[in-house]
């Protein structure tokens, strides 16, 4: 299961980050590995996203090991049903931005929804990561990438929001964001779950790459 963490800092967001980087062991287990951190723009928390094996053992982290680690104030939980991953496009722009979608659709359009936009035609310039069912404040969640804010927009909203059933589409920006989970192991994870194998065009792609830094800054807060 693909479970993401947000983490509300008690004080200082940046603070919070680096206190995470320095205490992944404390806020993993054989059962819970935190695969990569993020942060969105203009958002007071900061994300770990997890393969979990075991809830239990995750209940525990949640409890006892993260609010220490990660001087947090509060953490709210989200699931991530069935996550699929996507390669990328070989002709992709150099420069791109990462942003989370989030997605609220009707009950019975859900499903239509997801499978409509996982199966989109997308273009080198607009293209997913990951998407997953995320039901409780939004119903899809996804993970795209494109050249900017604006390009992005009028891409959901003539291929997403049009579509029937939906109730609302955000596309946030992420700011920051760094892997966590060793190298071979995030790679097995990801190919695991693609939608479809790398085939002419396409390519292996670590996302979580883009804009990574070490740490948080005042003016990305």
């Amino acid at each position: 299961m693909m479970l993401i963490v947000r983490v509300f800092p008690g004080d200082d967001l940046a603070d919070t980050w680096n206190s995470v980087m320095l205490n992944l062991k404390a806020i993993s287990n054989e059962y819970c590995t935190p695969l990569y951190i993020s942060q969105q723009e203009e958002k007071d928390f900061m994300s770990i996203i997890y393969d979990v094996q075991d809830i239990d053992s995750f209940a525990d982290l949640i409890v006892k090991a993260i609010p220490s680690a990660a001087k947090s104030s509060k953490t709210r939980t989200i699931t991530l049903l069935k996550p699929v991953f996507f390669p990328a496009p070989k002709d992709r722009p150099a420069q791109l931005e990462r942003y989370q979608i989030a997605i609220r659709a009707t009950s019975e359009e859900v499903h239509n929804v997801f499978n409509h936009t996982i199966h989109l035609d997308y273009p080198s310039d607009v293209f997913p990561t990951y998407a997953a069912y995320s039901f409780g404040e939004d119903d899809i969640l996804m993970s795209m990438l494109s050249v900017n804010r604006d390009k992005i927009r009028r891409f959901l909203r003539e291929n997403v929001e049009s579509q029937k059933g939906v109730l609302g589409v955000e596309a946030a920006r992420i700011n920051l964001s760094k892997r966590v989970a060793p190298t071979e192991m995030w790679k097995k994870y990801r190919e695991n779950k693609y939608l479809f194998k790398p085939f002419d065009g396409f390519e292996e792609y670590d996302y979580t790459d883009v804009a990574a830094m070490e740490g948080a800054f005042v003016r990305d807060i």
